[in-house]
């Protein structure tokens, strides 16, 4: 009997992918991942907030129909998941798995993953892992020093440059949405080589039966710690800032123009926007590098070619763009909604490139294919293995993306069809954007018309979307009206 394949799935939070030049992609998980497999260069994410997409990838499903449409249920949603909900892990379950979680997991402010069944390490809610008894054995069982870092920029805290924290002694994140921290010490004390570890001796331990796991580092995000071996890690020319930078926003709705002046407190110049965007990717580079000794702990243990592997974000992150802004807002921008999804293992091409777009929603749908197992009915994601039958590609219009709010509630729909993107809010504003020409959104043609036509069929294809997965409810009533 032919054993069926393990899964290992990565989950980054809030990866800076988009217009940040070539560099992004070439970060070492994704440069391995793409020499061993397959590189979907437009991949989404369903909704650009950890909850929500994460939300999700768990089960499959858009989030207005699990219900967590927000971080806490802060405008009417679902606070979180509950074990009774179908989750793809009760499918692996069923099918005789091992499965286990390590990481990051903010579905549920109450409890943790292990609740939902899965073996492994993670937090309630949001989660600090740097005060965790789990870390300290980290750090003991590899004679680590105890980590302390320095403000270098300062977040939300508005903390002066220089100000010293040991994170040990910290009970949550010293900045959050913000802010540059120079990890003084190894970066071996940075928490996703601690997340990588706990990984990989499990694998080890469960390498001779079926296994599921998740693993699901808190970076790259905010605060962005970087030891001073990762600092300088591109030429000194390179600007991580997309040239959206220096937009006005006049052609963007007012939200954006009101989430952009939020950002003005914290007196950052120019020249700190371009080092807070040289610190997110310096600190992506890290978080991959430590997540490839997971891979590492595949190929050791011999069972590489019976291990699928995914790779991917719950979202992008838009630090030093669209006007000056930091972390992620209200947005439905390349920015926030751009991840890295890359796929490998048994029966998978190496070195394939697919151009069509794909969303992290697929990414279910995909696994239980893989490993013939059963789920729900008609889950909405598509089957991104049938991208290896070359003989009958895959067809659909676009992919849709949510948004419900994040710091205002607001009702947003994002289209995506070929090079064009079509957003829609609940109070008519449209915004209409030639990606290949236009990148990093500067030219809104939704009132040109020139564009009319193909601003129409866009409109027809969203709301046709939204008919199909039942996306009519209430709340969406202005979205709707808009769209018709």
């Amino acid at each position: 009997m032919t054993r069926p394949p393990n899964v290992v799935w990565i989950c980054m939070d809030q990866h800076p992918l988009a217009n940040r030049g070539p560099l992004t992609t070439t970060l070492p998980l994704q440069a391995r991942m793409a020499d061993t497999g397959i590189r979907f260069t437009n991949a989404f994410t369903v909704l650009p907030i950890c909850s929500p997409a994460r939300a999700s990838m768990l089960t499959g499903l858009y989030p207005h129909t699990h219900g967590v449409t927000e971080n806490d249920g802060r405008f009417g949603g679902r606070p979180g998941l509950s074990p009774d909900d179908w989750t793809v892990r009760k499918a692996f379950a069923a099918g005789g798995y091992r499965t286990a979680w390590f990481g990051k997991w903010h579905l549920d402010n109450h409890s943790d993953a292990g609740r939902f069944g899965f073996e492994g390490w993670s937090l309630p809610g949001y989660g600090y892992p740097y005060a965790a008894p789990e870390y300290a054995d980290c750090l003991d069982r590899h004679q680590l020093p105890e980590p302390v870092v320095e403000v270098e920029l300062p977040g939300e805290s508005l903390a002066p440059r220089g100000t010293r924290w040991s994170l040990r002694q910290l009970s949550d994140w010293p900045e959050f949405e913000a802010g540059a921290l120079v990890l003084d010490g190894q970066a071996e004390t940075h928490e996703a080589f601690f997340v990588a570890d706990l990984a990989r001796r499990w694998i080890r331990k469960h390498a001779d039966e079926p296994f599921f796991v998740r693993v699901d580092p808190w970076g790259p995000h905010p605060p962005y710690m970087v030891p001073t071996d990762y600092q300088g890690r591109f030429p000194a020319d390179t600007d991580l800032r997309p040239a959206n930078f220096w937009s006005d926003l006049r052609y963007r709705p007012a939200h954006h123009a009101a989430y952009r002046d939020s950002w003005k407190g914290l007196g950052l110049e120019d020249a700190d926007w371009k080092l807070l965007a040289q610190r997110s990717v310096e600190q992506a580079f890290l978080v991959e590098t430590a997540l490839c000794r997971v891979l590492d702990a595949i190929d050791e243990a011999g069972i590489a070619d019976q291990t699928i592997v995914v790779v991917c974000a719950d979202h992008g992150d838009a630090v030093a763009s669209n006007g000056r802004v930091a972390n992620k807002g209200s947005l439905l921008v390349e920015e926030t909604v751009r991840i890295p999804m890359l796929l490998r293992g048994p029966g998978i091409p190496e070195q394939l490139e697919v151009p069509d777009a794909v969303t992290n929603l697929d990414i279910t749908t995909t696994l239980l294919s893989l490993a013939e197992l059963s789920g729900p009915d008609a889950l909405p994601g598509r089957d991104l293995g049938s991208f290896l039958e070359p003989e009958n590609p895959p067809t659909r219009p676009g992919v849709m993306m949510q948004h419900f709010g994040l710091h205002v509630p607001i009702q947003q729909r994002a289209w995506r069809s070929g090079n064009w993107k079509l957003i829609v809010q609940e109070d008519g504003f449209q915004e209409l954007y030639d990606i290949g020409a236009d990148p990093c959104e500067m030219t809104n043609l939704a009132g040109d018309p020139a564009h009319a036509s193909v601003l129409r069929r866009l409109r027809r294809e969203l709301l046709d979307e939204m008919r199909r997965v039942n996306d009519l409810g209430d709340r969406q009533s202005g979205l709707i009206t808009a769209l018709e």
